[in-house]
C-alpha cells in the first residue's frame, strides 16, 4: 500500500490548479479586504482596490481612512463576535471625478493569530450586482 501524499490546503484541485488567493482574487462582484488590529489593510482583492480608484500598492500597508467603517472594525474586534448583514455605505469615485455614496451589505469577521487564537485583525467581505463604474 502506497502513501497517499498530504495536499497542500492552500492549493485546490481545479484545472489548472488554484490557491485560495486566486479564489479570493477572482470572485465575480465579491469584493475581499483583511485588516490588522489598527485597520491597516493587509490584503484587498483587485475588485475593492477598482473600486475605491486606488491600486493594491496605495491600499495595502495603509490604514483605512473610512472613519465610520475603521470605527466597525474595532467595535467587531472588541466584542469578539462577528457583524453580519450590516448595511452601510462606501463612497466610490466615478469615471467623470464625481463620488457616490453606494450601499453594501457587510460581513465582518475576526482576523485569529494561528498560534494564539488572539484577536489581531479583521475580515471584510462585500458584494455588488452592479458597480457604479460598469
Amino acid at each position: 500500500m502506497t502513501a497517499v501524499p498530504a495536499l497542500d490546503p492552500a492549493v485546490l484541485p481545479t484545472l489548472p490548479p488554484m490557491t485560495v488567493a486566486d479564489v479570493l482574487a477572482r470572485q465575480d462582484g465579491v469584493y475581499w479586504v483583511v485588516k490588522d488590529a489598527n485597520s491597516v489593510f493587509l490584503w484587498v482583492n483587485q475588485n475593492f482596490a477598482d473600486l475605491v480608484g486606488m491600486t493594491k500598492a496605495e491600499l495595502i500597508g495603509h490604514q483605512d481612512s473610512r472613519a465610520a467603517h475603521v470605527a466597525h472594525d474595532k467595535e467587531v474586534m472588541a466584542s469578539g463576535k462577528p457583524l453580519l448583514n450590516f448595511h452601510e455605505v462606501i463612497e466610490v469615485p466615478l469615471k467623470d471625478g464625481g463620488t457616490v455614496n453606494v450601499d453594501i451589505v457587510t460581513q465582518k469577521g475576526l482576523l485569529r493569530s494561528l498560534d494564539t487564537g488572539a484577536i489581531i485583525g479583521i475580515t471584510v467581505c462585500f458584494s455588488l450586482a452592479d458597480p457604479p463604474n460598469d
